[in-house]
Parts: C-alpha cells; sequence; structure tokens
C-alpha cells in the first residue's frame, strides 16, 4: 500500500477519495489563493491548475520537513491537490464568503452554461535507500477537467433560503451539487466528480503516468 496525503480540507474531497477506496492523511496546503491570483495571468482553466500545484508543493515541503505518522515506515507516499473555479464570461468565480456576494453571483449566472474547471496535482515522493532516510520529491505531475454545468434558476425565496443555509459561501461558484445546491443545476456535460472538486479518472491518469499502480493506493480492507 502507498499512503496518500490530501492536500485539502474539502469534505467532498476527501469523500470522493474514500469512496474510491483510499484512507487520505489530510493535510491543509494554507496557501494564499488570493495572492497567486492577484498576480496570475492565465486562464481561469490555467488558473486551477497553478493553485493545485502551488498547494501540493506547500504540503510536500511540509511532509518533508516533518514527516507525519502515518507515512513514517512508507518508502513512497503521493500527495494529491485539487482546485476548482467556476467560469462564467471570461472570469473566475471562487468562493463567494458572504451573503451579498452569493447574490450577486447568482443575479449573473442563474439560468445560464458555466464551466467548471478542476487542477488537480499529484506529487510523488519517495525514500532514496532506506525506511529511516528522509523523503525526497521524484515527481510532479498536472492535469484539469472541465465540466459544463447549466445553472438553474431559484426563485429568489428559493435563493434567500439557499443564502440561509450558509453552503454557498464556502464552494467554488457559489454552490455544490452534493448538498442544497444540486437543485439548482439542471444539466452537466462532463464527469460530475469535477464539479465535486476531484475527477477520478483523472486522478488515476496522472498516478500512472508517474509509474505507479493505481490499486496500490487503497487502503486495506478489515
Amino acid at each position: 500500500m502507498i499512503p496518500v496525503v490530501l492536500a485539502s480540507q474539502s469534505p467532498a474531497r476527501r469523500q470522493i477519495l474514500t469512496a474510491a477506496g483510499i484512507d487520505p492523511v489530510v493535510i491543509v496546503s494554507e496557501v494564499d489563493e488570493p495572492a497567486i491570483e492577484s498576480t496570475f495571468e492565465g486562464s481561469v482553466a490555467d488558473l486551477t491548475t497553478a493553485l493545485s500545484e502551488a498547494k501540493a508543493r506547500a504540503v510536500v515541503d511540509r511532509v518533508l520537513a516533518s514527516c507525519p505518522a502515518p507515512l513514517a515506515t512508507a518508502d513512497t507516499a503521493v500527495i494529491i491537490a485539487g482546485d476548482s473555479l467556476l467560469e462564467h464570461g471570461g472570469r473566475a468565480i471562487g468562493k463567494p464568503g458572504t451573503a451579498e456576494r452569493t447574490r450577486e453571483v447568482w443575479a449573473d449566472i442563474a439560468g445560464a452554461w458555466t464551466a467548471l474547471h478542476t487542477g488537480h496535482t499529484i506529487a510523488v515522493i519517495k525514500r532514496p535507500s532506506t525506511s529511516t532516510a528522509n523523503f525526497e520529491l521524484v515527481d510532479v505531475r498536472s492535469q484539469r477537467s472541465t465540466t459544463s454545468v447549466l445553472i438553474g434558476e431559484p426563485t429568489p425565496e428559493e435563493l434567500e433560503a439557499y443564502i440561509a443555509t450558509e453552503e454557498p459561501f464556502h464552494v467554488a461558484g457559489a454552490l455544490t451539487i452534493d448538498g442544497y445546491g444540486g437543485a439548482f443545476v439542471e444539466r452537466l456535460v462532463g464527469d460530475h466528480l469535477t464539479v465535486l472538486g476531484l475527477s477520478l479518472p483523472v486522478v488515476r491518469d496522472v498516478v500512472r503516468d508517474a509509474g505507479l499502480f493505481w490499486p496500490d493506493l487503497w487502503s486495506p480492507r478489515e
């Protein structure tokens, strides 16, 4: 078994991995996302990849500096990071954070087709020789996926009720399909897991490209 570190505090990303047989160690990257976004000059899609790579590298640095107990006896470990943004009208829509901003987002996206981009970065760390040696970073790979999302049109009363849950404050694009917001999404074209924040087919592809066997990441079954 190869232990997995999830560089995210997202419950949805953790649940996706857990359902796929992977019980990750969670280490939050604490990356300053607004700082990266403010200086980034590429597309919205490319920004998600840049953010996911920054998160992965930040967690790699923390693991190399202080190895967490679940990785203590491992020769190889994988760090998985993801970042998602909703794009509409060529602009990125991240987590609104407040009721006022949520209303602004929904006034713009209701009834429209949008694009949900998720960047994925996989970092592989290995011990050079013995189990007592420190880990070294040996590979970093990124890939993104995009799903088209047709946003529904909640009534003003429904939107206020949704805002009252505070769910949209904390998710990219001010909605999520695995919660209250799922009723306000009309159609998806693409991988629904991309919308939830982590596309398993993409993660598997990147893990395989790094020369690892995907089932080796599965946690032991009791």
